[in-house]
């Protein structure tokens, strides 16, 4: 979208994350609506031969309107995340934009985010501190108190004026000056107590001081925070791999008890509850993703480079 030099990048990074998330949470809901579909009327037809009890069209149907909220609820959350996400899209001459509902985020936004915000580069390489904007705007500070300083330090100097002027009575004539008669004179002032001027002195040094501690204290600040963020990256990439394991186990585990069940080993409630544990897991997959994201962004902010969209 054309206009986003304009608009609080963070924000609309942000509130991108939350319109993949929730549409990732509403295709995970609609993918299990299909399946619980499918095993009522699998249920449907055993109770019909007698295969199966009737209460396990119950508990089938009990586990399709389930997925039917979970699915209601994210639709809910997926439209007033792009609703959200339109406040910041523009296009050119101040058009807003709104998300249809055809539209929708790249699944796989990984590489992209990647690539926007070059976040190999902001992970390996070492942070120059001096060249971020906080620290440049302090130092142009302390240049202008330096000078301030300066400026009351030869306040307290004396005051000479030194006087020459040849005399004449026709100036505008140039000839007429006569180097043999000229007046001159100095003129030397001091103050006698220098209460003021020592006082602005001392303050002006005072103030410098000051400053040279925020320096210190922001470069300490900054250093914490990007060091405690590509940390946290890090955790993230073992939250995923370890998030990704347990879903595919979770898989396996729901898969194995279908199979039992189709043997007459298990029961509906179990696999109801095994199916509800791999929307758990996935679930927090996706939170975890978000997160992962998000933290990206943060670490991208925080070195205040302006992205390559």
């Amino acid at each position: 979208v054309d206009g986003q030099d304009h608009l609080p990048q963070p924000l609309l990074f942000y509130q991108h994350f939350e319109w993949l998330k929730a549409f990732n949470e509403f295709r995970l809901f609609e993918n299990f609506l299909a399946n619980a579909q499918f095993r009522l009327e699998g249920i449907e037809r055993g109770v019909e031969v007698g295969e199966n009890a009737r209460i396990d069209l119950t508990e089938a149907r009990i586990a399709l309107n389930n997925r039917r909220l979970s699915l209601e609820q994210a639709k809910v959350k997926l439209t007033n995340a792009a609703l959200e996400l339109s406040t910041f899209l523009w296009l050119e001459n101040n058009i807003p934009v709104e998300l249809q509902p055809n539209v929708i985020p790249d699944i796989n936004s990984e590489p992209i985010i990647d690539a926007v915000f070059d976040i190999n580069q902001l992970r390996d390489n070492e942070v120059i501190i001096e060249e971020h904007p906080k620290m440049i705007s302090l130092d142009f500070k302390l240049q202008s108190l330096d000078v301030d300083r300066r400026l009351s330090a030869n306040r307290l100097l004396p005051r000479f004026d030194v006087e020459y002027n040849f005399l004449t009575e026709v100036p505008e004539v140039a000839r007429s000056f006569n180097t043999a008669e000229y007046k001159g004179g100095v003129n030397i002032s001091f103050p006698l107590f220098l209460r003021k001027e020592r006082g602005d002195l001392r303050l002006a040094k005072l103030k410098l001081q000051d400053t040279e501690f925020e320096m210190n204290s922001t470069r300490i600040n900054l250093i914490n925070k990007i060091d405690a963020l590509k940390q946290e990256l890090n955790s993230y990439v073992n939250q995923n791999t370890i998030t990704a394991q347990i879903i595919e186990d979770s898989a396996e585990m729901l898969r194995a008890e279908e199979q039992k069940f189709r043997l007459g080993e298990s029961s509906l409630f179990l696999v109801n509850s095994r199916e509800a544990k791999l929307i758990e897991s996935r679930l927090k997959g996706i939170d975890i993703q978000n997160k992962f994201f998000k933290t990206k962004a943060k670490l991208f902010n925080s070195l205040a480079v302006n992205p390559d969209l």
